[in-house]
């Protein structure tokens, strides 16, 4: 089985962190992944994405034309929406984006990702001032939470423990929170999301 997933946003919200959380998520479960980023010149703001390709075999491209999955951070990337397949599901960090798309053969899931983010600020410990960065953990939970029948805890972990090293693991028990919360916030809308 092969899925093809668009990440975008702008510079600085972590859509390539998340895109590499996917992949290395995906690696520990022994599939083959595919991670192609693009982004414009322009070193905070400028558009982000990032192709990603996961397949239980050998993949034969990296690129992805049609999308199973489109998670999208911010308004400007909504213009992704048409690249969908039908049938496909999108991802859209509501806090930041206030229309959905009206294509009707896709199904929309809106996740506050931004606004959970900044809720863990009193969970998170002092030396880390501004939450809303773990937004990005926040909507892989809530992929995690539509791709997989449950989430393991020290797989998670191990993914946020892969790239949070040396001064940055501080940041791994905010990320997992985030991402459980995103997690759990599709586990509460589950039963009105399309199977």
């Amino acid at each position: 089985m092969k899925t093809q997933i668009i990440f975008a946003g702008h510079g600085g919200q972590g859509v390539l962190e998340l895109a590499n959380n996917v992949c290395y998520f995906e690696l520990l479960k022994g599939r083959h992944v595919a991670y192609t980023p693009s982004y414009g010149p322009e070193s905070r703001g400028g558009k982000v994405k990032c192709y990603v390709v996961i397949s239980d075999q050998e993949i034969d491209s990296p690129i992805v034309e049609q999308p199973d999955y489109l998670v999208v951070m911010n308004a400007p990337s909504m213009d992704y929406t048409g690249l969908l397949r039908k049938g496909g599901t999108l991802f859209m960090n509501s806090s930041l984006i206030a229309l959905a798309p009206s294509r009707d053969d896709i199904q929309t899931i809106k996740i506050p990702a931004t606004e959970i983010a900044a809720a863990l600020k009193d969970s998170s410990t002092p030396e880390i001032q501004d939450t809303q960065i773990a937004a990005n953990s926040v909507m892989l939970g809530a992929y995690l939470g539509v791709t997989e029948n449950y989430l393991d805890d020290q797989v998670l972990k191990s993914v946020f423990g892969h790239f949070l090293v040396d001064r940055k693991a501080v940041y791994i028990p905010l990320n997992m929170s985030a991402a459980l919360k995103g997690y759990q916030f599709i586990q509460k809308i589950a039963p009105r999301l399309s199977p």
